[in-house]
């Protein structure tokens, strides 16, 4: 079919060019109307007060609506509310001020309901008639391109941020070398000495960042209100000399005296976003603490550290933690009482054949949620160390064909699983694992088609293999595998997010072991997986 399609667009076009062919020998004319229409990016045109003046078939096919239907309408009805409200806020008076938006960010709200992660790129022009229009570029994004663009304007961040302490770490040289010259000629630069001290202890306070100058032993130099007044101690002992005033990042175990801030950048350390917790009870507060030393003539002399308060940050991160796991608990508890249900009225024999198939799908909605609930908290997760004990993995296996057979009965399983092969894993983790490669293995495989599954130990390896019967994926498709929530466009039965893949991955890597897959287009996916054992446990097995 794929070869039918490519076929019939390649006759097509060779319809146009023959259209706009002159005679024999003579220059083709372009058709301008095909390139716009047939690009592989998507081109907008807009009014200033964002509606739709033109817009091409590449992007009404990617959004899902008839470009007779957005011509007329307003970009805005494109766009979730975050984005409406940054592209209010900033792509407006960019284009209005500079002309121009390079490569911003978005994500397009399509026909179906899903979220299209688009970069948007923007020129205003002039028109014949005095008036203005936007020319807009629209280009898919994938999640690896938009994480390089965050790790990019992160990158801009840092180096502006070290810029600014290179700066002060410039001005503070320069002020220890006119002390030297002063302290030569005391009584000539008495008067210049004191007013260059009161312009930089203005500079200093008026900053809203603690600064803290120490020499090479550690001892305070130097240090301004505005880090006084977040640790009163800090004007006349060194930060991080109070062990039980200084908390480490979790906010309860003390900072060893070997991660004092002070200790390192006396040392001649450079650091950055060192996080602690300064005080205890209902006054705690959080700090990120940089330092960067001061070289005098190639000589270590001492280090400036910048201490930024964090505290609202800080607990605002750990708020929506706590709000992803109450979440995804509140919304788990019905799910799974409306999928139970579900089951049963479906294991009716006498229900009519339309009602069977509205009720397929209102299970395979109520599955695709329970998927997006249960990954609300996944993320946070995958940073806990494995809870690792003895398992019969064999077990586990035959309790996750059980689990994924209810998926789909019309797909059957073969199996070659012994008695029992013990692992050492997380139970709870490592039964995350199967039952997710179980259940994408049923969901991609067709009605009648076959989940093969095989247990074995080769040496001080246990392996796990799990084959489908279902239609595979490109090489594409397999490069979005790993990132989180990637996902094959032709699976569309399919309810189980890429993340799981991603996610089992780090559980076994966790374990020590390999999770492999491979995609053979038309014909399913194989997935591997390799976890190592002890020599005492691989002779259990045997």
């Amino acid at each position: 079919m794929a070869r039918t399609l490519r076929k019939t667009a390649t006759t097509r076009k060779s319809a146009r060019l023959r259209k706009n062919a002159g005679p024999r020998g003579a220059e083709t004319t372009p058709d301008y109307a095909a390139h716009f229409h047939e690009a592989p990016s998507g081109y907008l045109i807009l009014s200033p007060d964002g509606a739709i003046l033109d817009v091409n078939e590449t992007f009404a096919g990617w959004t899902g609506h008839r470009r007779e239907k957005l011509l007329g309408g307003n970009v805005a009805e494109l766009m979730p509310r975050a984005v409406q409200v940054v592209f209010a806020s900033y792509v407006v008076p960019q284009l209005a001020v500079a002309g121009s938006v390079n490569e911003l960010v978005a994500d397009l709200l399509c026909k179906d309901g899903e979220y299209l992660s688009v970069l948007l790129s923007a020129v205003r022009s002039t028109r014949p008639d005095g008036g203005t229009i936007d020319r807009v570029t629209v280009v898919k994004a994938s999640a690896r391109r938009i994480r390089e663009r965050e790790l990019v304007d992160a990158l801009e961040k840092a180096e502006a941020a070290e810029a600014a302490r290179a700066e002060v770490e410039a001005e503070l040289r320069e002020k220890q070398r006119a002390l030297g010259a002063k302290n030569r000629l005391l009584q000539e630069g008495l008067a210049e000495k004191t007013t260059e001290n009161a312009l930089l202890e203005t500079v200093l306070n008026a900053a809203d960042t603690g600064l803290l100058a120490v020499d090479a032993q550690g001892n305070a130099v130097l240090s301004n209100d505005y880090l006084s007044s977040i640790w009163p101690s800090a004007a006349g002992v060194p930060l991080g000399h109070k062990p039980d005033q200084v908390l480490a990042a979790d906010r309860v175990t003390p900072l060893p005296k070997a991660e004092s801030p002070v200790l390192r950048a006396s040392s001649g350390k450079a650091f950055t976003d060192q996080q602690l917790w300064l005080g205890t009870g209902d006054n705690q507060i959080a700090v990120s603490v940089s330092a960067s030393p001061i070289k005098a003539n190639g000589a270590f002399s001492g280090s400036v550290l910048a201490v930024h308060e964090v505290t609202r940050l800080a607990r605002a991160v750990a708020a929506q933690e706590e709000f992803a796991a109450n979440l995804s608990h509140e919304l788990r508890t019905p799910l799974t009482s409306i999928m139970g249900y579900l089951d049963l009225v479906l294991e009716d024999s006498r229900l009519a054949p339309h009602l069977r198939g509205a009720l397929d799908v209102a299970v395979r909605n109520s599955e695709r949620l329970f998927a997006t609930v249960s990954g609300m908290v996944a993320v946070p997760s995958e940073t806990s160390k494995p809870q690792r004990r003895p398992v019969n993995l064999a077990d586990a296996v035959r309790a996750g064909i059980t689990s994924a057979r209810s998926k789909n009965r019309q797909v059957d399983f073969l199996t070659d699983v012994p008695v029992s092969t013990v692992v050492d894993v997380d139970p709870q983790k490592l039964s995350q694992v199967v039952g997710n490669l179980l259940v994408s293995a049923v969901q991609a495989s067709p009605a009648g088609g076959t989940v093969y599954v095989h247990l074995w130990q080769q040496g001080q390896t246990v392996c796990l293999r799990i084959a489908d019967t279902g239609m595979g994926s490109g090489e594409a498709e397999q490069e979005k595998a790993a990132p989180k929530f990637a996902r094959s466009r032709r699976a569309l039965a399919s309810v189980t997010p890429g993340a799981g893949l991603a996610e089992a991955k780090s559980i076994i890597e966790e374990h020590g072991g390999d999770l492999t897959f491979v995609n053979n287009p038309g014909e399913g996916t194989v997935y591997r997986v390799n976890l190592p054992v002890s020599a005492e446990i691989a002779a259990l097995n045997r």
